[in-house]
């Protein structure tokens, strides 16, 4: 993680399909994914909205990309008919089920390789439609900034922002119950942090939660993340991002119990962050962090740049 902090653990997992007649719901997770970069790289816009839920909300790396299903189809579709697709593929890709007793849902966490920036990172929740297939709920994508680039590329980010001011989003002042409790607990996150509380810290993660970092290496267990933060926080070193706008979904399960956020943070070292992730409510009825991915926003008017330098940097030139 890039919070101040230099490289930790390095987790690489990736996704096998045991072998068996019918397919199980993370073969069939991987397959919808699978069928959502084939059908951009040969333009079936049909298909490709076809991979996406209704209800979508599909976040891109600039902070103004927060669109709708609506408002990303009407982004899609002029790419498309212009002949201008775009080609990801999987590299590592992470499926974790829901505990919901429907088993309609699931998040994945994936680095992909792109053939115009190189690597990026998707997180995402999955629900299955009534047709019996899985679709993509929420979506955010990012370009990870290496742990060695972090500092100046975030620097020239901060600068573009200060030159380039942006709206902030709408805020919900009248939050449901269970939105405030949401919201509380990554309020208490951030400032547990800030104050190196490690204790109540990882208090607010659920045993088998996944961390991902800035750099496209860092995807931690929470024994490991744990390993790698504690020292830092033995000797009063936290990080502080405050949060500036957030929105948070309940997933629309009988049991409620699955909620996804994002986030527009403030630090004090690196600027604008975004948090993404998911939360579940346990059967105490206490909110706990599953899931949470940092990432650094790029600006459109920087990403060719930006991408092409952190292409340049990785060792292998950015080639999968």
């Amino acid at each position: 993680m890039s919070a101040t902090l230099p490289v930790g653990l390095v987790s690489l997992i990736l996704l096998v399909t045991p072998a068996e007649s019918e397919p199980t719901a993370p073969t069939q997770i991987a397959a919808s994914f699978d069928a959502l970069d084939a059908a951009a790289t040969r333009l079936d816009t049909e298909a490709y909205l076809g991979r996406l839920d209704p209800d979508l909300i599909w976040i891109g790396n600039d902070l103004s990309e927060r669109w709708t299903y609506e408002a990303f189809e009407g982004f899609v579709r002029p790419y498309f008919e212009h002949g201008e697709g775009w080609t990801y593929s999987s590299r590592e890709r992470r499926i974790v089920m829901s505990p919901d007793p429907c088993e309609c849902l699931a998040w994945v966490d994936q680095v992909l390789d792109s053939q115009t920036y190189g690597t990026a990172v998707s997180t995402a929740v999955v629900r299955r439609s009534d047709e019996g297939d899985w679709r993509i709920w929420r979506n955010a994508l990012t370009y990870p900034i290496p742990n060695d680039l972090a500092r100046e590329m975030t620097g020239e980010i901060r600068a573009w922002e200060a030159a380039n001011p942006q709206p902030e989003g709408p805020l919900d002042h009248r939050p449901s119950p269970a939105v405030a409790d949401i919201s509380l607990t990554l309020d208490r996150l951030h400032q547990a942090a800030a104050h190196a509380d490690g204790a109540t810290y990882f208090s607010l993660f659920t045993a088998d939660a996944l961390y991902r970092g800035t750099d496209a290496t860092e995807l931690w267990t929470l024994d490991e993340f744990r390993a790698f933060a504690e020292p830092y926080f033995s000797r009063g070193r936290g990080w502080t991002y405050a949060p500036r706008e957030r929105h948070v979904s309940i997933a629309p399960t009988d049991c409620a119990c699955v909620a996804w956020f994002d986030e527009i943070l403030d630090s004090e070292s690196y600027g604008t962050s975004r948090g993404t992730g998911v939360l579940v409510r346990g059967d105490e009825g206490v909110w706990k962090i599953a899931y949470y991915a940092l990432t650094f926003p790029i600006p459109n008017a920087l990403a060719r740049d930006m991408t092409a330098r952190i292409r340049a940097a990785e060792p292998d030139g950015g080639q999968p």
